[in-house]
C-alpha cells in the first residue's frame, strides 16, 4: 500500500516544481538553500483553570510530603496561601506563590527539581500561556549521522497555530533547514515528542557541522515521557500516532510512518518528482499540531 502510494504520488506531481507543490518560497541561510513552507490552522485548546488544584497541593513546598500535607490540612492549612500564616512554611509558601502568580513554569520546575512528568510539574504546565510554547519536530534521512531533510516549528498566536517548515531540496542543503531554529523566541518553552532523546541532541550535532549555534537551551517539555507516565498502562504503546488516536481521537488521511521517510525522500531525488515529499511534509506538520493539541490533556492528567 505504501509502495503504491509513493509511485502514485510520483506520477501525480511529475513535472511540478517544489514551490508550486507546497505553495512555498526559497530561503537562503547558512550557505545553502531550503524551501520554506507555511501553514496556519485555527486551534482551540480547551484548558481548564489549574490554579485551584495547584494551590491545594501543599506538596509543592520543599519539606512537605504526603504525611505532612495530611497533618497540615487537618490543622486547617488547606491551601498554599493558608501556609503564609504558618510559622515554619510561610517563607517557602511565599516563594512558590510568587512563581505561581507569575506563571513561571521554568521557575517552578527548577524549584521542584524533579522529573518533567511529575504530576506537580504537569499541573504547573497548565499555568503557561499557550503563546509561550514552541513546538519542534524533525525528519531525517536515516539514523546516526544522516542529514536532517525537514525541520518544523510552530507557535500559537490569536487562537491559530502557525507552522513553519524547511525542506531540503537536496541533502547537502541541511544547513539552511536547521537555521530555522535560530528563530525560536527567547524565553519560549520548547515542546517535543521524544525530543530529549532524539530531536534535541540530533539538532545540536548536525547544527555544529554547519557552524550553527542551535543549543536549544530553552526550558524543554518532552510529551513522550509525560504520555508514558499518564497513559502507558492503558495504551498499546506510547508512539505519537497511538497517543493521538486514543487521546485526541485523531485519524490521519495521508500519512506514512517515520521509518518510510528516507525511502520516500530518495524516490524524490531519483525521479525529480516532488510527489513523495508531500506525505513527509504532512506527517511532520501533523506531528507538530497534535503536540499542541495534547497540551490540555497532559495538564489535566
Amino acid at each position: 500500500m505504501l509502495e503504491k502510494l509513493k509511485w502514485d504520488l510520483v506520477i501525480e506531481h511529475d513535472g511540478a516544481s517544489l514551490e508550486e507543490t507546497f505553495d512555498a518560497s526559497r530561503v537562503t541561510a547558512a550557505g545553502s538553500e531550503a524551501l520554506e513552507i507555511s501553514h496556519e490552522r485555527r486551534v482551540k485548546l480547551r484548558r481548564s483553570d489549574v490554579r485551584p488544584h495547584i494551590l491545594s497541593d501543599l506538596k509543592l513546598l520543599r519539606g512537605i510530603g504526603p504525611m505532612t500535607e495530611r497533618m497540615l490540612k487537618s490543622e486547617g492549612y488547606h491551601t498554599i496561601e493558608d501556609l503564609l500564616e504558618h510559622e515554619i512554611y510561610r517563607e517557602e509558601a511565599a516563594r512558590i506563590l510568587d512563581l505561581i502568580e507569575a506563571g513561571d513554569f521554568p521557575g517552578i520546575r527548577g524549584y521542584l527539581n524533579c522529573s518533567s512528568s511529575d504530576s506537580r510539574v504537569l499541573g504547573a504546565l497548565g499555568l503557561v500561556d499557550e503563546e509561550r510554547f514552541t513546538f519542534l519536530d524533525i525528519e531525517t534521512l536515516g539514523l546516526g549521522g544522516a542529514p536532517v531533510i525537514l525541520a518544523g516549528m510552530a507557535w500559537i498566536e490569536d487562537g491559530r497555530i502557525n507552522v513553519r517548515q524547511r525542506l531540503a531540496p537536496a541533502p547537502e542543503m541541511e544547513g539552511a533547514v536547521l537555521e530555522i531554529y535560530h528563530h525560536i523566541p527567547e524565553g519560549s518553552i520548547i515542546v517535543t515528542f521524544n525530543g530529549a532523546s532524539f530531536d534535541i541532541p540530533y539538532i545540536r550535532r548536525r547544527s555544529a557541522i554547519h557552524g550553527l549555534e542551535n543549543r536549544l537551551e530553552n526550558c524543554h517539555v518532552d510529551l513522550y515521557h509525560i504520555s508514558r507516565r499518564l497513559w502507558g498502562r492503558r495504551l498499546p504503546d506510547c508512539k505519537l500516532s497511538t497517543v493521538e488516536r486514543h487521546i485526541l481521537g485523531a485519524e490521519r488521511d495521508l500519512d506514512i510512518p517515520g521509518s518510510h521517510v528516507p525511502d520516500y525522500y530518495r524516490t524524490y531525488l531519483s525521479t525529480g518528482s516532488p510527489g513523495p515529499l508531500v506525505p513527509i511534509v504532512e506527517h511532520n506538520r501533523e506531528d507538530i499540531i497534535n503536540m499542541a493539541l495534547l497540551i490540555p490533556h497532559v495538564t489535566r492528567g
